[in-house]
């Protein structure tokens, strides 16, 4: 191991030292866990957090007295609250919470991919991804993911994507959406611009005429590719052999989800190059 990574881990560990007796207590008790939980949202008298938790109040007044202690809830006239500190710890709370939910929930599309692609930033607020869906083939029917993403294409108002692949579909649908009105910005790498140029000489060209259309090209390597939508996140990776993955895509519907996605999207596009009418 070299001296400097050792150093980093060494350092992590004392970190981490230094907050073991906070985190152990989140992992210990789940009524001090849920009730600052419930916290987050306002102050809450016992009784209501009570029927929250669905806990004997003096088991959860036994909670908040050491929690007190430590400054992470006080009493109000509203009930009991959040102190800023606790405030903070129940927001990272939270996070961590909807991440392991949202890992757990497609554990092997996680497991199976390269999402190193994915900004560290962004990886930490993984878990705004919660409840998503994945689209995948069936017996009955094995374009499946290809027809569904082809679909909301259609119905879109307003696209925004970054691809490292194409496929049968893709640039017709992107055409009709820019003809009818659609608000359309696209991050492609160069050997995909290359080959819709080679497929269809006039078609950047022409789309370019268009206000509602911008193209961007990025030179370096992409291993995701993704869309985000007035109504969905797509989401779509390679899989650790180098493959595309074609037959899995997930799909987030929530505004937090479209958020996520339209970060990523400029995480891309600042990264690209604007594409000109020649």
């Amino acid at each position: 191991m070299r001296k400097g990574a050792e150093s980093y881990i060494m350092s992590a560990c004392k970190r981490y030292d230094l907050a073991e007796e906070q985190i152990k207590a989140f992992s210990r008790s789940g009524v001090r866990a849920k009730t600052m939980l419930c916290l987050k949202d306002g102050p809450k008298t016992a009784a209501d957090l009570e029927s929250l938790i669905g806990t004997r109040s003096s088991t959860i007044l036994h909670s908040i007295k050491a929690m007190r202690d430590e400054h992470l809830i006080k009493k109000t006239d509203c009930g009991y609250a959040l102190t800023n500190i606790g405030n903070i710890q129940a927001l990272l709370l939270n996070d961590l919470v909807d991440c392991i939910i949202t890992l757990g929930e497609h554990k092997d599309f996680w497991l199976s991919h390269e999402i190193g692609c994915i900004p560290v930033e962004l990886q930490k607020d993984i878990g705004v991804l919660m409840h998503s869906e994945i689209i995948s083939p069936d017996q009955a029917n094995i374009f499946r993911c290809h027809e569904h993403y082809l679909e909301r294409l259609r119905q879109a108002n307003e696209i925004y994507g970054v691809s490292p692949i194409t496929a049968p579909g893709y640039s017709e649908a992107i055409r009709q959406a820019v003809e009818r009105g659609a608000e359309v910005e696209l991050v492609i790498t160069g050997d995909v611009l290359e080959i819709v140029s080679q497929r269809n000489p006039d078609l950047a060209a022409t789309l370019l005429k268009f206000d509602n259309f911008r193209l961007y090209r990025l030179n370096d390597r992409v291993k995701v590719a993704f869309t985000v939508t007035d109504s969905i996140l797509s989401l779509s990776f390679y899989r650790f052999d180098g493959s595309y993955d074609i037959d899995r895509d997930l799909i987030g519907s929530s505004e937090d989800a479209r958020a996520w996605g339209m970060r990523l999207f400029e995480h891309y596009r600042q990264m690209a190059e604007p594409v000109r009418m020649p």
